[in-house]
């Protein structure tokens, strides 16, 4: 394998050909994916950090690399300390290289592969180097394709079409409410290249991106066509009738950029999704550069996807619980964070309905819990006992939906610490839950909710507190969230969020509780006495109970004793039917009222 050092000298090579000072190499895919195929992995490549984020900076004398502070850790690990200088981020927000040019490249040329750089970011970029006498350049070929010589080959899979059962609604519905979207916006096309709305539009599933459901793909929708650009070959000749029927036309993927380039009227892009490169093809074009229509209806799940992620939670539940009881059970028998992992996917693969996990399971013991995206290595793993507290956050994918789960457990005996940052959590978490809030209201605006009994206690921690989901999509969508930063997206019914606060001590143990919530009407506008104003809340998908043995009892109000019994009771209801005897039995003693 090549080394850091060699990779770079073959790329400063590329730098000094073309008369350019920096090189940016981004995590960002051609499809802006949160999980990357391995085909267009560059960053890890060329710097062998391994984690998920990262941006690098190449110059002809140093190279920089940024991430935020669930990689810190592994960064500095993992990176060259010689090659590169590691600058350290926020998490939540974009890594600061713009700035850090806008300082430190007075008369430089940046380039970069269009395809890997959003048009704001490039709005953003462009602007700060003209101020100091700088440029950003769009280079035709990825310079790290050109020196990867031993690249893996982009992995397709068969096209399959999910079933109006599933998704509520057939594409030719869902096209028209599009339509009326582009109409209110005076646009004659839309332009689309992220794949989960493109998956949603066209009730399409694959298996190209890891963990997420998705295929590599492209669509323009106009006013009376359907275009999805992909590689034919993944489409089976059974599922051609499908396309006709719902008036998709079909055209190879590489015929995109031609398509585009004969665009002309008002075309409508989404400028923090859509690629510089796809905006450099749109020269004939008029841009309507505002966020895609197709984010807030994917957001607003209909009755059938809402019915489907219950059921996907149950599904999910059966198998959390089952694992649960099972290491409970068999931890002497010299478990660690990968065989643990490794179990709890084998109870979700089971049941056939589990068509892939929905992130990478993170399975921490002890201080690894402390890492907030800790990925578990076989030479630095650790075995799993009954000294220290276990924190495991999963998922699976299921055609009914998607789920996402943290449970926090101890298999001995908790220190009374434990127990009082355990029971501190699982308080913002229960007040998230259930205290409404009024219509209009943003994620930014409940936040606190979550972190009052924190911060009372001198407090906090690093992360979003809740993210949106999917349906049988990504485990991370948007345009909800709930967190600091400010969104402007209110939430409203039908959205999928999650409920996740947590504790974490470096060098100790981490703690975070994570339910999948549904936001529904609490109050309707007619019973409100102060204005005709809906109020909202969130009811619960996940169904796991919480780990008694971490539960300090003194520290929970008689209303919050009564909402953990409510809900622990609501689970055995619900999965008592469906557990083998003895997974039953430990499931009736952990939801025992408090």
């Amino acid at each position: 394998m090549t080394v850091a050092s060699e990779k770079l000298t073959l790329l400063r090579q590329e730098m000094i050909n073309a008369s350019v000072d920096f090189y940016y190499v981004p995590t960002r895919d051609d499809h802006n994916n949160e999980y990357v195929p391995a085909h267009w992995q560059r960053r890890a490549w060329l710097t062998n950090f391994t984690g998920s984020y990262g941006e690098a900076l190449i110059g002809l004398e140093g190279a920089y690399f940024w991430t935020d502070p669930r990689y810190t850790l592994q960064a500095e690990q993992e990176l060259n300390a010689h090659e590169f200088q590691l600058m350290k981020q926020l998490q939540g927000v974009s890594a600061p290289v713009s700035q850090w040019l806008g300082e430190n490249a007075f008369n430089c040329t940046v380039a970069v592969d269009p395809r890997v750089i959003s048009m704001s970011q490039r709005y953003q970029w462009s602007e700060t180097l003209l101020r100091v006498h700088g440029e950003l350049t769009a280079v035709p070929e990825n310079w790290v394709d050109a020196i990867w010589k031993d690249r893996p080959p982009l992995t397709l899979d068969n096209v399959r079409i999910l079933d109006v059962k599933y998704t509520g609604l057939e594409t030719t519905e869902k096209l028209l409410f599009v339509r009326d979207a582009m109409k209110a916006a005076g646009a004659e096309t839309l332009v689309i290249s992220q794949l989960d709305e493109i998956a949603w539009l066209f009730n399409i599933r694959g298996n190209d991106i890891p963990f997420n459901p998705l295929v590599i793909s492209y669509a323009i929708v106009t006013m009376s066509e359907a275009i999805l650009f992909l590689h034919l070959h993944c489409i089976e000749q059974t599922s051609l009738p499908y396309f006709a029927a719902q008036n998709i036309a079909l055209k190879p993927y590489d015929q995109f950029a031609k398509a585009l380039q004969q665009l002309s009227g008002a075309v409508w892009v989404d400028p923090a999704t859509t690629s510089w490169w796809v905006e450099l093809q749109l020269g004939q074009a008029f841009l309507i550069k505002q966020a895609s229509p197709i984010i807030l209806m994917k957001a607003l799940k209909n009755k059938t996807e809402l019915k489907g992620m219950r059921e996907a939670h149950r599904i999910d539940a059966i198998a959390v619980v089952t694992f649960l009881q099972w290491i409970e059970n068999h931890w002497r028998d010299g478990i660690d964070e990968i065989t643990a992992a490794d179990q709890l996917e084998k109870f979700r693969r089971a049941d056939p309905r589990c068509k892939d996990l929905s992130f990478s399971t993170i399975c921490g013991f002890g201080d690894h819990g402390a890492i907030v995206h800790y990925h578990a290595m076989p030479e630095t793993c650790h075995k799993i006992t009954d000294k220290e507290i276990l924190l495991l956050d999963s998922g699976g994918q299921y055609c009914e939906g998607t789920t996402d789960i943290t449970r926090t457990i101890h298999l001995g005996t908790p220190t009374a610490d434990q127990k009082k940052h355990y029971t501190l959590v699982l308080k913002g978490h229960l007040a998230l839950r259930h205290t409404p809030f009024p219509e209009g209201a943003c994620g930014e605006h409940i936040n606190t909710i979550a972190r009052q009994p924190l911060w009372e206690a001198g407090m906090d921690f690093g992360h979003g507190t809740g993210h949106g989901v999917g349906c049988y999509l990504c485990v991370h969508e948007g345009p909800q969230r709930i967190s600091y930063g400010a969104t402007g997206v209110p939430l409203q019914p039908g959205m999928i969020v999650s409920n996740e606060p947590g504790l974490y001590f470096t060098g100790q143990y981490g703690i975070r509780i994570e339910n999948l919530c549904e936001i529904i009407e609490k109050i309707p506008a007619k019973k409100c006495l102060t204005g005709d104003i809906a109020f909202y809340g969130m009811a619960d998908l996940t169904m796991v109970p919480y780990a008694r043995k971490l539960i300090d009892v003194s520290l929970l109000s008689a209303q919050e004793i009564k909402w953990v019994d409510d809900y622990h009771q609501s689970i055995y209801d619900l999965l008592e039917k469906e557990l083998a005897p003895d997974v039953r039995e430990w499931l009736r003693d952990q939801t025992q009222a408090l």
